[in-house]
């Protein structure tokens, strides 16, 4: 898990000199290793569910695993996460009050029940202890797929959370996919910033600004 701190987009409502980190992807890996299970057994993890349970933590083979048949485990390894988060807002905030937090969560590789129970703990990451959730697709790029990057734009809306608290990470690529399509769409459902990752490969492909804003027509004759 980890977190980074970085300039946000198009912020109108704060002070530019305060902190906007952002929680990247602070999620359990989405799945498993070499075949001997998810990756939840770290010292730290494995002590403080003994502790807590009184029984070890259960190994969890893949993340096709249905989380009803493991309750203590559902309920304790996305508070986990939470607690981790809700930590480092307090202690930057006792250094910078106005300081603001995103997370950027994946909807493709935690589409699985399980994926979706532990990485994402509902009690800490609400609209009132973040700024935005940002939501990212990649494998939904590549694979060409607007119905499902669709449910990525709108993910956040079912958490409670605004179109002014929501984000849309795409990844630019070549123009035989359809991110500027994802992109447009994002900006179509009013949401606060639409972030293009990266600017190596908008530059490295060689697209030129501004990019272009209505959508093509297309036609078949004979």
């Amino acid at each position: 898990m980890a977190a980074g701190l970085q300039r946000h987009g198009d912020c109108t409502d704060c002070d530019r000199t305060d902190p906007y980190l952002q929680f990247g992807e602070v999620q359990w890996w989405y799945f498993p290793d070499d075949g001997s299970g998810m990756p939840f057994y770290d010292a730290y993890t494995t002590a403080t569910f003994l502790a807590q349970f009184g029984r070890p933590i259960a190994v969890i083979a893949a993340n096709t695993v249905d989380p009803q048949t493991i309750p203590q485990e559902a309920a304790f390894l996305p508070g986990l996460i939470g607690s981790f988060t809700s930590q480092i807002r307090s202690f930057v905030r006792g250094t910078y009050p106005n300081a603001r937090f995103e997370v950027l969560y994946p909807t493709d590789v935690n589409n699985t029940l399980l994926n979706q129970v532990i990485n994402y703990p509902t009690n800490d990451w609400t609209p009132s202890n973040l700024n935005c959730l940002k939501t990212e697709s990649f494998t939904y790029t590549f694979e060409r797929n607007l119905d499902l990057a669709g449910t990525t734009i709108a993910a956040g809306a079912g958490l409670g959370f605004a179109p002014s608290q929501r984000s849309f990470l795409v990844g630019v690529s070549d123009s035989s996919t359809a991110w500027l399509k994802e992109a447009r769409l994002a900006e179509a459902n009013g949401l606060e910033s639409v972030v293009l990752f990266a600017l190596d490969q908008f530059c490295l492909i060689g697209y030129s600004l501004p990019l272009t804003t209505g959508m093509r027509r297309s036609a078949q004759f004979g």
